[in-house]
């Protein structure tokens, strides 16, 4: 009896409408899993993301990802896959990642277009054949756009901006009343560090006491893509804020000398000294978000701060230390280097990857060379390439975004009784056997500077030559020249003597944004 009343009851529990509602979804569920085994699954393949949609890239972004939302056939995708204008790379896999990773660093004021009008799923060979929703979107690479110091007319001083890719007449981002004495791009060209000072003449300037430290606004906002590492993606300044200014540092104490912005934009390092006591003096260090600091390191020179934004070279007695940013340990009253190279006495430029650098060696322990300066290539592995040597000067020297070719400013004795140098532009390859090509001789005793293109492009040379040898009668040429004419030679690394063009601005220290 117990038996047959325990089936009665649960008969009738069976009998309830929610009992009967999950019986019924089960079987339904069970329906459509037996549907799919057999019949396959009909979703459309497609591109699920594009790391670079919408976005603004810089010469620091190298690689974009396209995630698809089923496994693909690579061949398909590869074959079908377009780029305009044309950007070459090569293709890696990762399950349903693909990876693009170009040859070279995009060219900048470009609009380019990705589309992808074909492709097959991965088990299409199988019988079980997915459609694919063709794919297309854009990005952009940033503006060809460049700051300078003016030097005539009513905006002789302020500092400036050029935007070549929109075409527009140059706009002053300082005030009028302004000397501007040195600036230096935020890694996204969003706004410029200056020092400057207020109502004075440029020469008068030039020997004050008290130049501050200013950032501004350049009005541009590039859009970084999300996998951005490298810098802080997030632009400070709207775009309508061009001028707009921030006071960075102070002369009240102390006079504000030389000073570099770190490559991620977050450390200023200054070279200041005590006014009122001029035995205190050396670098001060301004952290994002943190009072200025002096930094506890024996007094120097000329320094630059390292690509990982975390060390400074600077020139300390018979050569070059390297200098930890970070604060000094618990118990340490100086930051003690991390690396002394005695031999070398200048520091130009440092690989975007750390792993070499372009520095002069002045050659004082070689009798027979001591009136020459050779132009070295050290690695971090302690090798010393000489590249080049100079009867003159080694004035500059620059590495171009791809770590493979050195672009040298130097300038070499001219014979006569009469002391006469001539600077010139050489290239070098840094290949296995490195030989200078000279790109381009300038006019004897003329001051020339250089910046080039973050795309890699194009260098930007500023002239300054004068007829009587006077400072004040210095006539200035802005010239745009190219480094290559075509785009094999880019992706090959070999620059070539190209027809340099004559800009209509007369400017003073010619820069491009990042």
């Amino acid at each position: 009896m117990s038996f047959d009343r325990c089936a009665r009851r649960n008969y009738r529990r069976w009998r309830l409408p929610l009992d009967r509602l999950a019986l019924g979804l089960m079987l339904g569920l069970l329906v459509v899993a037996g549907l799919l085994v057999l019949l396959g699954d009909h979703a459309v393949a497609k591109v699920q993301r594009f790391s670079w949609q919408e976005s603004t890239v810089g010469a620091e972004n190298m690689a974009f990802t396209l995630t698809f939302t089923r496994p693909m056939d690579p061949d398909t995708v590869e074959a079908n896959l377009q780029i305009t204008p044309e950007l070459p790379g090569r293709i890696s896999w990762a399950g349903r990642r693909m990876a693009y990773t170009l040859d070279g660093p995009t060219p900048y004021g470009e609009t380019y277009e990705v589309s992808l009008p074909d492709a097959r799923d991965r088990f299409s060979e199988n019988g079980t054949a997915v459609s694919f929703e063709p794919f297309e979107s854009t990005f952009q690479s940033r503006d060809r756009a460049v700051a300078y110091i003016a030097t005539e007319g009513a905006e002789a001083g302020r500092l400036m901006l050029i935007n070549f890719s929109q075409e527009s007449a140059a706009i002053p981002l300082t005030p009028p009343d302004w000397q501007v004495l040195d600036f230096e791009p935020y890694p996204l060209g969003d706004r410029i560090l200056f020092s400057a000072v207020q109502g004075a003449s440029r020469e008068s300037a030039a020997a004050s006491l008290s130049p501050e430290l200013y950032a501004v606004a350049t009005g541009l906002a590039p859009l970084p893509p999300e996998d951005l590492v490298a810098i802080d993606s997030n632009p400070s300044f709207e775009p309508g804020d061009v001028g707009e200014l921030t006071l960075m540092l102070d002369s009240d104490v102390y006079q504000n000398l030389a000073f570099d912005l770190s490559p991620n934009g977050k450390k200023i390092v200054v070279q200041r000294v005590n006014q009122a006591s001029p035995a205190d003096f050396g670098p001060w260090v301004i952290a994002e978000d943190s009072a200025p600091q002096p930094l506890e390191t024996e007094p120097g020179g000329e320094f630059l701060i390292g690509p990982d934004s975390e060390s400074l070279l600077m020139l300390q007695g018979q050569g070059t230390a390297v200098i930890p940013l970070s604060p000094s340990a618990e118990g340490e009253t100086m930051s003690e280097p991390l690396d002394f190279l005695p031999e070398f006495g200048r520091v130009f430029d440092v690989t975007s990857d750390g792993t070499a650098a372009a520095m002069v060696d002045f050659n004082q322990n070689d009798p027979e060379r001591r009136f020459i300066e050779t132009l070295v290539l050290v690695t971090n592995q302690g090798e010393e390439t000489p590249l080049l040597d100079a009867t003159g000067a080694i004035i500059n020297a620059e590495f171009d975004p791809t770590n493979r070719i050195l672009y040298v400013l130097a300038s070499e004795l001219l014979p006569g009784e009469a002391y006469r140098e001539q600077p010139y532009l050489a290239a070098i390859a840094l290949n296995d056997d490195p030989e200078p090509l000279r790109m381009l001789n300038f006019p004897p005793q003329a001051r020339v500077s250089m910046d080039i293109s973050p795309d890699g492009l194009a260098a930007l040379l500023a002239i300054a030559v004068s007829p009587d040898g006077s400072p004040n009668n210095e006539q200035i040429q802005t010239v745009l020249l190219p480094l290559f004419q075509t785009t094999e030679q880019r992706l090959a690394g070999t620059p070539s003597v190209s027809e340099p063009n004559i800009l209509p601005l007369t400017a003073m220290q010619p820069t491009w944004l990042p």
